[in-house]
């Protein structure tokens, strides 16, 4: 019997990212009576660190959870350790492995053994195996060296999965932490590795319940891997329900199939407490050919109505996601897409790019459709039959530009407005070049104002999306409306009749007049742009930066405020 001394590394795609899986397979070799350290380190840190962090524990076996995100760096990391330790058994499993165990094997020479079973079942195993001295081989879901894979197991009951917020788990608050009640997705996208599994398999509600209410109470967001939580729209619907009822005010982040949502579910997620909620809508195209190639059956037209109706309520925060380089999908086709998904107005619109994943159906008909793709990860494709390497390029121009002037809500009024009278993928073509930060309401203003009916309007938005979102700099001056008498009416107002401003500012009664004008900025407005924004008739507008960004504009009327 040997004595090991086993860890496990998690590397992250972000500082405030956290591994759901480490602390799985930590929670299961405790279970079974193993003691498994962990170092979790993030991609922006060097592979030698990394590699010296690890030798300082002296492991003689080394597991790594290997993504899409941290392959490279895992490489190099591992390479650094096996050549410092040529004894050490490095062990990998994940995504990454599972699906070409084979051509992972013989690519890196310094990896002994593949787990491709789910490492909670297969973990425990290949541990014990390897304190007994038993052979390898013989342990069912791993791969090695001139041994067959004889079986890839499953965690079959969810409700067995062990908790991986047990005891010792020290919470940061400023970290993401992972949640999952499903495993299994009910789709089978062709560019998706979850096809490769049949069938959904699901924690029981009370399991789940059970778990969230420890968690909530722990983080301020509770982030969920299912691949489609509301798969099953009547256990999704008794579990938002009981989340919504769930005490401190925790957010929860979910990917969804919105065209599955029913009225019942537009109840539920009508109630204020909804707010906690953030929903991620794979679109990914509206292009019914594409779809069709890629096994993605979805009705695209109930999908964005159903988004549009969850804007409208008001409360849940909602993003849609596409994707560029789909078969059969053109430059034109995808700008289709892209304006269809733009006229719901999402709270965000991520563009990602296809990547041809290991293991999956659409990396087998590569050839297929013209796919020149990089043969490293991300597998991110170059080049179809579809799209040429220069129409791509300009699709990560409109990217970028979706980022930093939609995404990032720097200007959101304006850019509204702007989307509401140009069509979207027109509009973040205008809006090519790059800009210093501390210019963009400007650039915006001279790129935007030909293209629009009310250059007036566009101007004032602008500037009341500047001033929102600038609580110091003075406003730019192509922006700038108004006598100039704006330091001199304000202080007027909080060191005149006090009544007025407390009536304008309700939350700040009984402060300092001198306390208040450090947080505020009044600025001039036409009435025709208050009205437009719906707030209350006036042409003056304080800014409250003691406020949360959604509420800190207040008009000044005739002795009443409104904000918004």
């Amino acid at each position: 019997m040997l004595f090991l001394r086993p860890l496990f590394l998690a590397i992250n795609a972000s500082y405030t990212h956290t591994s759901l899986s480490a602390r799985y397979i930590l929670a299961a070799c405790a279970t079974a009576g193993i003691h498994l350290e962990l170092v979790e380190v993030n991609i922006n840190e060097r592979a030698e660190k990394i590699a010296h962090l690890v030798a300082e524990h002296e492991p003689s076996v080394l597991l790594c959870s290997v993504y899409i995100w941290n392959i490279r760096l895992m490489e190099d990391v591992c390479t650094r350790l096996k050549l410092m330790f040529p004894s050490l058994t490095i062990i990998w499993g994940g995504p990454e492995v599972a699906f070409n165990p084979e051509e992972v094997l013989v690519r890196h020479g310094y990896v002994d053994v593949l787990c491709v079973g789910e490492g909670e079942v297969v973990t425990p195993r290949v541990l014990t195996s390897l304190v007994d001295g038993g052979p390898l081989g013989a342990t069912e879901g791993i791969a090695c060296r001139g041994g067959d894979i004889t079986a890839r197991p499953k965690v079959g009951n969810l409700d067995y999965l062990p908790d991986p917020y047990g005891a010792g788990e020290e919470f940061v608050p400023h970290k993401l932490y992972y949640f999952e009640t499903s495993r299994g997705c009910p789709y089978a996208c062709a560019y998706c590795l979850s096809s490769a599994e049949a069938g959904v398999r699901f924690m029981s509600i009370s399991e789940a319940e059970r778990r969230l209410a420890f968690l909530s109470q722990q983080v301020p967001l509770v982030k969920f891997v299912d691949r489609t939580f509301n798969a099953n729209p009547m256990r999704a619907r008794v579990l938002w329900e009981y989340m919504l009822d769930l005490p401190g005010d925790s957010r929860f982040h979910f990917e969804i199939c919105a065209h599955l949502l029913e009225e019942q579910d537009f109840r539920v997620l009508s109630r204020p407490e909804a707010i906690r909620f953030q929903f991620e809508v794979g679109l990914q195209s509206t292009y019914g050919p594409a779809l069709s190639a890629i096994n993605r059956a979805m009705d695209t037209t109930k999908l964005l109505a159903n988004v549009e109706r969850l804007l409208a309520l008001g409360t849940v925060e909602v993003h849609v996601d596409l994707i560029a380089g789909l078969p059969g999908e053109n430059l034109v086709h995808f700008h289709t897409t892209f304006n269809k998904a733009m006229s719901v107005l999402p709270h965000r619109l991520h563009m990602g790019f296809l990547k041809l994943l290991p293991g999956t159906a659409l990396r087998r008909a590569s050839d297929k459709h013209g796919y020149a793709f990089l043969p490293y990860a991300p597998y991110e494709v170059l080049r179809s039959h579809d799209l040429t390497p220069r129409d791509l390029l300009q699709l990560k121009g409109l990217e970028h530009n979706l980022n930093r002037y939609y995404n990032s809500n720097i200007a959101t009024h304006s850019m509204r407005y702007a989307l509401s009278v140009v069509q979207p993928s027109e509009l973040f073509t205008l809006l090519s070049g790059e800009v210093p930060a501390q210019h963009i309401h400007e650039f915006l203003l001279q790129s935007i104002q030909g293209a629009v009916p009310d250059e007036k309007l566009l101007q004032e938005l602008l500037r009341f999306d500047f001033c929102l979102m600038e609580p110091h700099r003075k406003i730019p001056e192509v922006l700038h409306y108004g006598p100039g008498d704006e330091d001199k009416v304000l202080r007027e107002l909080l060191y005149g009749d006090e009544r007025q401003i407390y009536s304008v500012l309700p939350h700040r009664q009984g402060e300092k007049p001198g306390t208040i004008l450090r947080s505020l900025r009044l600025v001039y407005y036409r009435p025709a742009t208050l009205r437009y924004l719906n707030l209350s008739e006036g042409d003056m507008c304080i800014f409250d930066y003691s406020c949360p960004l959604g509420r800190r504009a207040f008009v000044i009327p005739k002795g009443s405020g409104s904000q918004s």
